[in-house]
């Protein structure tokens, strides 16, 4: 604060400066204190009455304090003492333009300023800087269709309770958007309030007229919440009079960039992937539903087809929330929330809840939000077959990518029912699926369950003496009865370890063999310009899969190497550094055979 300002102050507050107000009121704004601008607004109002320039002062301070009701009545007020075309209403038209952008009401502030361009010469220079912040802001042209719809959704918010003046959606690119920070966030700050009102339920599903029918007929569903949820939402498309319109009309409606609704050229891309056969398993699954509440109400068929069933509930499987309410636990969607987006590194940014006192649903932040930043969640550490397959999207250098391995006992094993007795499983030679991890150090402990299933497999001596390695721990065969037991079998020999992984560099190159084209070409493919969004995903996603089995191949071809020759492995890919240090070397100090149980060294 300089000299001259304080001057001007202390002349203001013993009274003798009364026209020194607005430069006290100039400067408290321009600094962020508020509540002191607007405490001298309201002074002067009492001694001298109510003026334009002074509600219009007093309008920008609740402006800034997001008191817009507030503000709003302060502008119309002040609207009544103007004449027409005069520079009182210019200044009046300039500050409502203000409230309505700072209310997410872009367009409005934007129209505003058009309408009354000819009240002061500077309303064309503001319009254009306007449509350029726009453009940064929505990621859309100013006057675009999706404009006006994205509007009627923030007003319908707004005028039903929720709560977010510090954030904005985005359009990144058609049907692709985020929300972003359009002032600083604080941590531990709520940003965003929705009440319960504006919430998609199952029970809503249930209530509407379809739901209810189905609901009456006993029909069996495995996941019962997306299927209300899902008729929710159809329910509404079908109604052009529903209240939820202005949800409904931004709500995503492009489905392509997810692997189901490949077309058959993406497909194609996806040989030698396990996704090909979940893409037709999940279309039979959805489909099997669809047929089975046709069968118990026929007019399901009508309501909605096959196809559109299964676009929709496929959207609605990639947006929900599982949440508490009022002790309850529940699924549910949460409009503009459901816009968040996924960011690994951004774990912990926010955090959301419902909280039973306001009956809202509350998002905070854990972290600074530093303004323009997108609002991320965490939709939790998963390898890039989950991303693609359920959200249609992936992480690039994904440190949690993973490949999905069925592991099944040889087929001429002469111990193979004496260790399907042990696990407690009658399903042939099949055992179990099992998720192998890129990085072996980040996820030890479920490789190295891999891996104790991989010496079960090639395990040729007495059956009976793995009972120790159960969990819940058994004596002997002859107590394993029962429901299935996990094995957590450590290293046992080095010649079984050499097996083991011998198995598994022949899982990796059977894996590898059925992909038509190598890792290599698929890296110079991503350096292509032009490339898809779903192009670019297939690549990455395959690429990252191929990289794993090849990892896997190259550990246990130098596993084998060091234990056949004695030499300590020492210089290893780092993804596999643990194994080697804790395993391999672990059995170079072995001498034979062990009597007793392995405890893997940590």
């Amino acid at each position: 604060i300089n000299a001259e300002y304080m001057g001007i102050l202390v002349q203001y507050r013993v009274g003798n400066m009364t026209d020194s107000w607005e430069e006290v009121v100039d400067h408290n704004i321009k600094f962020e204190k508020y509540d002191e601008a607007l405490l001298v607004c309201n002074k002067q109002i009492e001694k001298s009455g109510k003026s334009v320039l002074l509600l219009v002062r007093r309008a920008k301070c609740y402006t800034k304090m997001n008191e817009f009701e507030k503000a709003m009545a302060d502008i119309k007020e002040a609207k009544k003492l103007t004449v027409p075309s005069s520079a009182d209403l210019a200044l009046v038209i300039s500050q409502e333009s203000e409230l309505y952008w700072e209310t997410n009401r872009l367009g409005d502030s934007i129209k505003l300023l058009e309408e009354n361009k000819t009240l002061a010469s500077d309303f064309s220079s503001k319009i254009t800087e306007l449509q350029k912040e726009y453009h940064k802001q929505y990621g859309l042209e100013y006057g675009v269709e999706t404009m006006k719809r994205i509007e009627r959704f923030i007003c319908w918010m707004r005028e039903n309770g929720a709560h977010f003046s510090k954030i904005r959606m985005k359009y990144y690119g058609p049907d692709y958007r985020g929300v972003h920070a359009v002032k600083p966030i604080l941590s531990g700050e709520l940003f965003l309030k929705v009440p319960k009102k504006l919430i998609i339920t199952p029970q809503r599903g249930k209530e509407t007229e379809m739901g209810a029918k189905i609901l009456k007929s006993g029909v069996k569903l495995s996941w019962d919440y997306l299927v209300y949820i899902t008729i929710f939402l159809l329910t509404q498309f079908r109604d052009e009079k529903s209240w939820w319109k202005p949800f409904m009309d931004v709500y995503p409606k492009l489905v392509d960039n997810f692997p189901v609704f490949y077309s058959a050229e993406e497909k194609k891309m996806l040989t030698g992937t396990p996704m090909i056969d979940q893409i037709a398993s999940e279309r039979r699954e959805i489909l099997d539903e669809y047929e089975s509440i046709v069968a118990k109400v026929p007019e399901f068929k009508d309501f909605v087809s096959s196809e559109d069933y299964i676009k929709n509930k496929t959207l609605v499987i990639s947006r929900i929330f599982y949440v508490k309410m009022h002790g309850v636990n529940d699924r549910i969607m949460v409009p503009l929330a459901d816009m968040f987006n996924h960011h690994y590194e951004k774990i912990g940014q926010t955090y959301w809840k419902f909280e039973d006192a306001d009956d809202s649903f509350a998002v905070r932040t854990q972290k600074d939000v530093e303004e323009g930043d997108a609002i991320c969640e965490n939709y939790g550490q998963k390898p890039n077959y989950r991303f693609l397959f359920y959200y249609g999207f992936l992480i690039d250098n994904n440190k949690k990518n993973a490949v999905y391995l069925k592991l099944r006992f040889n087929k001429d094993d002469p111990s193979m029912s004496k260790k399907e007795q042990l696990l407690g499983i009658s399903h042939g030679y099949h055992i179990k699926t099992f998720k192998y991890f890129h990085y072996f150090g980040e996820n030890e402990k479920t490789n190295n369950k891999f891996l104790g299933y991989l010496r079960l497999i090639v395990f040729e001596g007495d059956v009976n003496t793995l009972c120790q390695y159960l969990d819940p721990h058994v004596a002997s065969l002859k107590e394993c009865k029962g429901g299935r037991r996990k094995l957590r079998l450590t290293p046992i020999s080095k010649e079984n370890e050499k097996k083991a992984l011998a198995k598994m560099k022949e899982i990796a190159e059977d894996r590898l063999s059925k992909f038509p084209e190598t890792y290599e070409q698929d890296l110079t493919k991503l350096r292509e310009d032009g490339l898809s969004f779903n192009t670019r995903n297939v690549l990455i996603y395959r690429s990252g899969e191929k990289l794993i089995y090849l990892l896997m191949k190259r550990m246990a071809e130098a596993g084998i190497n060091s234990l056949v020759t004695g030499k300590k492995a020492d210089d290893v890919v780092p993804e596999y550094e643990c194994y080697f240090k804790k395993t391999v070397n672990y059995l170079q100090s072995l001498s034979a055979q062990p009597k007793t149980r392995i405890p893997l060294p940590c």
